[in-house]
């Protein structure tokens, strides 16, 4: 007989470590958008939470705090999750109504770790290798490379604070990292504009994440970005060019081996898990290139040729920008010009950052959702370029 699943508990649970969880998030924690409203809606009505309304400086902003009831729903039903809540509680300051910028912050965090979660990434620290030498009894969990693992700032934090007090590790960006076999991705939240970006200090923190990982036991080789917006304008804001004597905010960089946008919404939940884990979408990735034929054996520049032109065709659903920054200056030399695939939701604004570079082509949508059973493909195609 299967066990009920609580969604009331797995409510509570997320926005007790979270300590503040915005609202909008509340509604896409089981993929049902109208069932977790009902939840939400249940957990208020009961008192479980409380909900808490401040207007902000450009925007009203609604958050979800656990209340003494909800930790006593919590206690009954899973109490270990309450041990992980109490240790965060602990580990953060109190957050007062009156702190918008903190609260902002914890929205931001929170954003990344119900993405994370919708990847399918381990979250609780029992279950996954600590970061930490010298605190049992996280430190004997085995590494393993098929799991994907979730780290919020404040595990990376305590990891570097651990052997000397006079380190101190800050980033005002970071939301948190997730972790599959090689591959290390770094998550931001732009929010709806672009990110006051210290290029530097942000590059040297990325380097000092991937030296922590490889001393813990992880063999990091890629280090690439996951940039949260609210919308696909967003992203065109943020591949906007550097201005000559240096730039305040946030603008792609070579550093990193990738940098992906994907939208917080319900695309976004589901776009993620394809980019962190493309071998396991490659029944998806072929039926999206179906009508092109595979590149020649040795190449990984492109993912695909046309059949009749043999233009170059990108398969960019994972809105990799600094991909798309490389093809809107022509870097790869193409003698045609090259085709790029993605969603329809992301086609119009592709198609403004690459201008006439390339030609955009959306995908369908029951294609890169997932609705339509495979059926027999006249090529064979392997996952995405490296």
């Amino acid at each position: 007989m299967s066990r009920k699943v609580d969604r009331l508990l797995d409510l509570l649970i997320l926005v007790g470590y979270s300590i503040a969880f915005p609202v909008k998030l509340a509604k896409r924690i089981s993929g049902h958008e109208q069932y977790d409203r009902c939840v939400m809606y249940r957990a208020i009505r009961e008192e479980y939470v409380a909900l808490l309304r401040r207007e902000g400086k450009r925007q009203v902003i609604r958050s979800l705090q656990l209340t003494e009831k909800g930790l006593d729903y919590i206690a009954c039903r899973d109490p270990e999750a309450l041990v992980l809540i109490y240790g965060r509680t602990d580990a953060v300051p109190k957050v007062y109504p009156s702190q918008e910028s903190r609260i902002l912050r914890l929205h931001a965090i929170a954003t990344g770790l119900v993405m994370s979660r919708a990847a399918g990434a381990v979250i609780p620290p029992v279950e996954k290798p600590s970061l930490l030498f010298n605190t049992p009894p996280f430190s004997n969990q085995p590494i393993d490379t098929e799991k994907v693992y979730y780290y919020s700032p404040f595990e990376l934090r305590a990891a570097f604070e651990e052997l000397d007090d006079r380190v101190l590790s800050k980033t005002s960006r970071l939301i948190g990292i997730i972790i599959h076999n090689n591959h290390c991705f770094l998550l931001y939240n732009a929010g709806n504009k672009r990110i006051f970006w210290q290029r530097i200090t942000e590059e040297n923190h990325a380097y000092g994440i991937k030296a922590l990982l490889q001393a813990r036991g992880f063999r990091i080789d890629v280090l690439s970005q996951i940039v949260i917006g609210s919308s696909m304008s967003v992203a065109e804001k943020l591949c906007r060019s550097p201005r000559p004597g240096g730039d305040k905010y946030f603008v792609v960089s070579d550093f990193f081996d990738h940098c992906h946008f994907v939208t917080d919404d319900a695309d976004g939940d589901r776009l993620l898990p394809m980019i962190i884990r493309p071998q396991d979408y490659l029944d998806r990735t072929r039926q999206m290139l179906a009508s092109y034929r595979p590149p020649e054996p040795g190449e990984r520049l492109f993912d695909a040729q046309e059949e009749s032109t043999g233009r170059p065709v990108f398969l960019e659903y994972g809105g990799d920008l600094l991909t798309l920054e490389r093809l809107k200056q022509r870097r790869f030399g193409f003698q045609q010009k090259p085709i790029v695939l993605c969603c329809d939701f992301q086609r119009d604004t592709i198609a403004h950052i690459l201008m006439d570079a390339a030609e955009v082509r959306p995908i369908p949508e029951d294609i890169w959702q997932g609705k339509t059973a495979s059926p027999p493909q006249p090529h064979d195609h392997s996952y995405p370029r490296a």
